[in-house]
Order: C-alpha cells, then structure tokens, then sequence
C-alpha cells in the first residue's frame, strides 16, 4: 500500500514537505535529460528575481548518467531548458516545477523526488500510562533527521504492527487485556515511505481487569404476539478481560431498574473456538400478546455456573472457566458484571412490515411536513405524532420526516452536527416518540438523508469554517473545486452549490461515515426507509453503496428534472436500488388538470413519466416542500378541487403516491375526507406501484382508466365530459369535482 507521501509525489510536480522549514540550504538537483547542454532557469521563493535565460547550466555527472547543479536556498521555482533556448522541460499541464525545501532531489520524466537517507529507528519508548485495557506511548524522534525527512511512525505490539500514524510522538494501544504483558517497538516511516529499523522494545504489564462496560446497541429486532427478539453489541470497553456471557433484565414500563429482574444468561464465547460470538441475541417468549416490557444487558466478564438455569448451560460455563485466560481468572467478584445498558421497550405484537422497491403492498405516503412546519410552537414532531390516528385510519403507511440533524439553518437542509438530533422540529427524544408511534400504528418513517453537504461546527486555526464535529472532518472532507476555496479534498463527483462546503464522498471516511450515520437513523432512531436530497450534487454509485450498506431500504431521490429520460438514466446509475419522485408527471397532470386536457397523460398507451416507464421506482406527488412556494414552478398547484382531482389520480394509479402535508390538513375538512376516501379505496381494492393500467380515454376535456389490484379493480374518471365504467357490479367509492372513482370488489 502507498504512503500518503507516495500518493502526494504520484500525483502532484510540487514537493510539499512536512515540518519545519529552513531559512537557508541547499538544493542539489539531479536531471536526467537527453539535451547536450541543459539550463535551469529559476528563481529563490520569497524573492521575484529569476535568472537571465536561458538561466545556469547544469553539469554532467562523472559517470555520464545525468546532470547535476546546485543552488543555494530554500526552496525554488524553475524550468528546464536546451540552453539556446529552444525546447523547454515544464511540468505537466505546462506549469513550472517548484522544491519547498533544500535537500537533494531528482528531476526525471517530469516527477520530482527526493533523495533521502535511509531512516533511523526513533530513541527512548517509554510507556507514559498504563491502565487494564490501555497503554499510553510516547518515545523521541530519531537522531539525525531533519523533520522535514521524517513522514510518520510505526509502532509494533508483540512483532506486529498496530499502527502507523502521522509525525504525532505518542500513541494510546486500547482494547488490551489486563494483567497482561505486551513488548513494543516503533519504527519512524520517512516522507518516502521507507521504514527504519525498529527501536528497542519497551516491556509493560497492564493493570487488573475492571468492570466491562455497558453493552451496545440493544435494540428490538423482531417482535410477535408470542415473542420478543432482542440484539445488541459486545461493550466498547471490556474492562481489561474477555466478556462471555450477559445477562438480560426485564421489568414493566415506567417502573424503576430496581424492580428489573435477571431473566436470562447469554453465553458470548464459542466453547471450541475460544472466540466471541459475531451474533448477540436473546429470544423472550415468557411474553403476553399486546404487552410492552422493559430491557437492559449487562456484560459478564465470567458468569457463576450455580447461577444458571439449565445443566446443559452450567456445563458451558465450566468449559469456560477450564480455559479461561489469565486475564479472566484474575477478575475480582465485585468487578465481574459490568452496569446495565439504556435501555429498550418492547412490545409482543406483529411488526411493522417495512416497504421494499418493487413490493406490492399498495403503498401511500405522505410528506410529514411543510416548509413552514420548523416554526410551530407545539413542536413539529409533537404535531405529526397526534396525527398518526388519522392517517392510519386513511391507510397512509410511509412518512417522509424532515432532516433530523442539527443544522445552520431553521429548516434542516444546512446540516452540521449529523448525530445531534435536536433540531427546530423539536428535540431528539420528541423525534424517537414521534417515530416510535408511527412504527407502532403501522407507517414507516422515512428518514430525509442530506449528505451532499455540510456546514462545519467551528473554525480552524485560520479562521476558515473547516472543523466538523459529530462526526470529526477537517478540511479534506470538502471538495477541492468547493465554491468557499476551502477544500482539501478531492473535486466533487456532481454539482456544486453556494449555500454550504460540498463534501468529497471519493473520500473513505466520508463513505463509512455517512453509511454509519445512515444505519444508526435505521437502527438506533427507528427509520424504515430513506429520501436522498439533492443527489445531484455527489455521485450515483455512492448513493447505491450507501442504500446497500444498511440493507437495502426502501429509497427516493430528489432528482428534480422534467426529463424522464435523465430520470431513467440516474435510476440506472444507481443500479435501480434508487426511486425517484416523478416530477415529469407533476408537471404533465398540473398542466393537464388546469387546462382540461388529458391527452398528455397518455404516452403511447401508458401513463406519463417515470409512472409509466418504470412504475416501481416512481414516487408521484402533487406538491412539496419547495413547489409549494417557488415562484419557478408557476405557484401551487391549485385550488382545492384542482388538486383534489390530482389526487384522485395518483392514488388510483400504479406508482407510489406522496401526499403533501398542507394538502392534507390545511385546506379544510372536505379536502381531507376525500383524501382519506381517495386512501381507502386504494387500500381496499390493493392497488400497488407495479398494478396494471388501462388508458380507456385521454382527450380534451376527459380522462377515464381501469386500474387493477390484487382485491379488486378500480375504474377512474376525470374531466368536464361525462363517463361510466361498462358492465354490472361497480359501486361508487369516491366522487368530487370533475371526477369520480368506482371500484368492483375489494377488501
């Protein structure tokens, strides 16, 4: 693997060295050319003089390999050339070459390198603290190397490498055993990347093992009216000796973790391996149908074999203590079980099935907010979550939420602090009540992910908003070609905006973070489904990685273009695991529906858009967030009967319908029931994104379609021009202005 000093010198004609730079020096230069006679003409960094051209000339080397000159300073700016001059040796992209520091160099086929002795091994390591789990580290930099040479450290537990690092003289080794000996070496890396011989090692025992810490992330993984299935991870810290076994306490909501009672022991550790269990669960099924029960674990070091409940199991717990460690034997009593987890609720009842691309369940959503929504004194999430009745009455089952992150602005698109989730829809612990009602009732929360950029948290130490926090980035995280001038990174991979730093996802800490940052909203917070914001800013292939990192979820892109054709092209980026909202079709149907003319809902004999192309990755709406007030969309899309009509649409048809929350709850009672009625007959008669479509008739002043479902089919009729479904047995289901909805069978 290369060294970050390999990869600067590969790609860059500048030589940037780390450390204190000299006043003075030298520089002797080494050219390999094939001219008689080559010059360098140059000039001294901090000065503007440059030599007369065709400037020195170099001078060849005794053994006829090369050229050599040296020039007094500390760094210079500089061309080759043939001596006359005639032919010029530039770096590539005909730039001019640059040296930072003096020292000797080479100049062939157009890269600059630097010619360094070999490294030494770094003096006095000495372990500066010890505890049970940690060894602080520090040691003295090698005798006899400038610090410019030097590009970073390897240190050695036991002969093998556990970290190579930066120019830092000090280190902290986590994760150890206790009362345990560990030998380390460390060995100095030069800008170069070759390593020195290693240091004399350094011999520390760790302290007794403590207490482990509280496990992490216990969650509900699966639920059912006989059954309770919990998971959770192995403690971040285990307190200087192994973890095999937890303990799982239960008591009733609401009550104190005094009255939790010891219902269970998990065995952590494979018996034969002698390693730990990748899986961590625990099935309850001492439960009762529609009940809800409390949960926390705790992390044993080594359970008590009379303390188990079954043979079978006190039999393990011997084997374990036969070939128990070092570490594990020394343990105290009173160290042995570490303090209890947060804790999780869980309720006996069937799960909420969550919504995946393609599936037939007839799918409604709506948008759970509006653009105004950030300014409610209540509480935004404390609004959403006292509708959650009445949208589970109408049958809605997916919930688009607004960004969750604090942010720099009041609306949530500026985020900062991704894993802060106190924003002005309301509080972290409003948003999880919220999101936990929803998931309750059946409807699964959609979490807004905006990651194409970011605002920083603070600051550097030239005054430039670069530091990030929660997670941790600094300047490298932001695109090079940002408009702010202030990234590090590399160019963005899409768009660039003014409005905040466009984040380099080529980079792999922003990847893993921003996938850790997405499973935590599914895991921990409850989500069940997300929305990309502005993915034309970052590209297609990372949006895929990242959908496919946490599971495959259900995911909508906002990928606003009336274009379906550059639709179907980003879906194809993304490998097809990336829906989009159809904005083709809100501009067809709103021109359709104001000028009463439907012949441009029929293309070629399907529907318009993405809706008729590719229905399973076509989320179809009537408004949003950013519509609803744009003066570059022509204004709303209507009155109340204009978009009562849209709607009796789109929630008729194949695709995934979205319904904008003023449409829902601010255009009064009459809007809202035929909404729900619009909502229940969907749901009755399972119409999905993929049912089959019938256009029938689509002309100046009437549009009429059969929609099939797996219940029941539904015939749909709208326009000024009158119409009916042929045959018996249809039955009215939902009428208003201009149109009318019947259905034939259904739930």
């Amino acid at each position: 693997m290369q060294s970050r000093a390999e990869m600067m010198r590969k790609n860059s004609h500048t030589l940037l060295l780390a450390g204190d730079k000299d006043e003075g020096g030298t520089i002797d230069l080494l050219y390999y050319s094939g001219w008689q006679k080559p010059c360098i003409h140059y000039r001294v960094l901090g000065t503007e003089v440059w030599t007369t051209l065709p400037g020195e000339a170099f001078v060849p080397n005794a053994s006829g390999d090369g050229f050599s000159i040296k020039i007094q300073g500390k760094g210079i700016e500089f061309v080759c050339n043939d001596g006359v001059p005639s032919g010029w040796d530039k770096a590539p992209g005909d730039k001019n070459y640059f040296i930072n520091n003096p020292g000797r160099y080479t100049l062939k086929n157009g890269k600059i390198e630097q010619q360094l002795s070999p490294p030494k091994a770094p003096t006095l390591v000495v372990a500066s603290e010890v505890g049970s789990t940690t060894v602080a580290l520090s040691w003295n930099p090698p005798e006899g190397m400038e610090p410019s040479e030097i590009g970073g450290y390897i240190v050695f537990r036991d002969g093998e490498q556990v970290h190579k690092g930066d120019t830092s003289l000090s280190w902290v080794d986590n994760g150890l055993k206790g009362n345990n000996e560990y030998s380390y070496e460390v060995a100095t890396l030069n800008v170069q990347g070759t390593e020195s011989p290693k240091c004399l090692s350094t011999t520390v025992k760790t302290n007794l093992p403590g207490k482990p810490g509280p496990p992490a992330w216990l969650k509900v993984s699966a639920t059912a009216p006989d059954f309770i299935e919990l998971s959770w991870k192995a403690p971040i810290d285990h307190g200087g000796a192994s973890v095999t076994a937890y303990n799982i306490w239960r008591r009733a909501p609401d009550t104190d973790a005094s009255t939790a009672e010891c219902i269970g022991t998990v065995i952590g550790r494979d018996i034969d391996s002698g390693k730990d269990r990748d899986v961590l669960d625990w099935k309850d099924t001492d439960v009762k149908e529609g009940q809800q029960y409390t949960y926390q674990v705790s992390a044993v070091h080594l359970p008590d074999p009379d303390m188990m409940r079954s043979k079978s199991q006190a039999q393990l717990v011997e084997e374990l203590r036969k070939k128990a460690s070092n570490s594990l034997l020394s343990v105290d009593e009173d160290v042995n079980e570490g303090p209890l987890c947060e804790d999780v609720v869980g309720k006996a009842a069937a799960q909420l099935k969550a919504p995946r691309m393609g599936d037939t369940e007839p799918h409604i959503m709506i948008q759970a907010f509006n653009w105004e929504s950030c300014y409610n004194k209540s509480g935004w999430y404390n609004v959403v979550k006292g509708c959650v009745p009445k949208m589970k009455e109408a049958g809605i089952d997916m919930a688009w939420m607004p960004p969750p992150s604090q942010c720099v602005d009041d609306r949530g698109y500026l985020p900062s602090e991704w894993y802060n989730l106190n924003s002005k829809y309301g509080s972290d612990a409003d948003l999880r009540a919220c999101v936990k009602e929803m998931v309750s009732a059946g409807i699964s929360p959609i979490a807004d992910i905006v990651i194409n950029h970011r605002c920083a948290s603070k600051q550097d130490g030239n005054g430039k908003w670069t530091s990030y926090r929660n997670p941790d980035w600094e300047a490298w995280a932001i695109c090079n070609n940002d408009p702010s001038g202030t990234g590090q990174g590399a160019a963005s991979t899409g768009q660039n905006i003014e409005y905040a730093p466009d984040i380099d996802h080529t980079n792999r800490k922003v990847q893993e973070d921003s996938k850790a940052f997405i499973k935590w909203l599914m895991d921990d917070v409850g989500f069940r489904a997300i929305r990309l914001d502005f993915v034309l800013g970052y590209g297609a292939w990372f949006q895929e990685q990242y959908v496919r990192a946490v599971g495959n979820p259900y995911a909508v892109a906002e990928y606003w273009h009336g274009d379906v054709q550059v639709l179907k092209n980003y879906i194809n980026a993304t490998k097809g695991v990336v829906a989009v909202f159809d904005f083709p079709v809100y501009y067809t149907l709103k021109n359709a529906i104001h000028s009463n003319d439907f012949s441009g809902l029929n293309w070629g004999g399907t529907l318009p858009g993405v809706m008729g192309s590719d229905p399973m990755r076509s989320v179809t709406f009537v408004e949003n967030h950013d519509t609803s007030h744009l003066a570059v969309v022509g204004g709303k899309f209507g009155d109340n009967n204009q978009v009562c009509r849209a709607y009796a649409f789109l929630l008729t048809h194949s695709g995934i319908p979205s319904i904008f929350w003023s449409d829902w709850s601010d255009r009064g009672p009459d809007v809202q029931k035929q909404l729900v009625a619009l909502c229940q007959v969907r749901k009755s008669c399972g119409v999905h994104c993929t049912s089959r479509v019938n256009i029938v008739s689509s002309q100046g002043g009437l549009f009429a379609s059969y929609i099939d479902g797996k219940n029941g089919t539904i015939a749909f009729k709208m326009g000024s021009n009158d119409w009916g479904p042929g045959g018996d047995g249809w039955k009215v289901k939902a009428t208003g202005h201009e149109y009318c909805v019947w259905a034939k069978g259904g739930l």
